[in-house]
């Protein structure tokens, strides 16, 4: 069945949704009057809804069906990026959307090479968010992860230092991820933090490990910085029973 994220919350059984929404159901999806589809909202609340009458700028459903809440994840994780160039950003959202995480951080380091101002910034939030919202809609998740406006390193720090365990993942670094979170039992807030293309600076390291960072190796191949977030996001996970299968 179709799932369809909404950004209100589910509190009325009719529900009117705008005309973006009808050119998505009724002309791409193919979906008419009578059929069903799971409606979901940023509280995680999931409906099977049922399609009443299409007009010419909205769509009226019907809610027909609560199903069953699911248990509140253990772990929240926030995973802490360092900002890709070109597309890959897109493909790490997406990925770690799957998996899981909570929020998503994207970092301007010393070695990012893409340069944002505040209105750019804004432009590649709200594509994130997309890209967020439709990873969720296809993998069956309730939880659309909460995209930051990009940060400098030091305000990731910031933030990152108040997690219960904060695991900055480093080429040089020689602490397995298990002895890694072996320093902390049942971590309920978990910050993940993983650098762009080049990697960090090693002053970038010095600052983080300062303020309570677990430097953690991936291994000893060089992972492109897209494919270490989504190897760092899944292991951890994995490790900490949180990894939904």
């Amino acid at each position: 069945m179709r799932r369809l994220f909404v950004p209100f919350r589910l509190t009325s059984k009719r529900v009117e949704l705008d005309e973006s929404y009808v050119h998505r159901l009724h002309r791409v999806l193919r979906l008419k009057a009578g059929d069903k589809l799971v409606l979901f909202d940023p509280a995680g609340e999931e409906w099977i809804a049922e399609i009443v009458t299409y007009r010419a700028n909205l769509v009226v459903l019907q809610l027909v069906e609560r199903q069953v809440a699911l248990q509140e994840p253990t772990v929240s994780l926030t995973l802490f990026q360092g900002l890709p160039k070109g597309e890959k950003m897109d493909f790490i959202v997406q990925k770690a959307t799957e998996l899981g995480v909570n929020r998503i951080v994207p970092m301007m380091t010393r070695r990012t090479v893409v340069q944002l101002t505040p209105d750019r910034a804004k432009v590649r939030r709200a594509r994130l968010e997309r890209v967020a919202i439709a990873a969720t809609e296809q993998c069956g998740g309730r939880q659309v992860p909460e995209i930051a406006l990009p940060m400098s390193f030091y305000h990731a720090v910031q933030e990152a230092k108040d997690a219960d365990i904060w695991l900055l993942f480093y080429e040089s670094a020689e602490l397995p991820l298990r002895e890694a979170l072996a320093h902390v039992s049942s971590p309920r807030r978990v910050a993940v933090m993983v650098g762009p293309e080049g990697g960090f600076d090693p002053e970038e390291v010095t600052l983080a490990q300062r303020h309570g960072a677990h430097l953690v190796s991936l291994g000893r191949r060089l992972l492109r910085t897209e494919t270490a977030a989504v190897v760092a996001v899944a292991l951890v996970l994995y490790e900490l029973g949180a990894l939904e299968v």
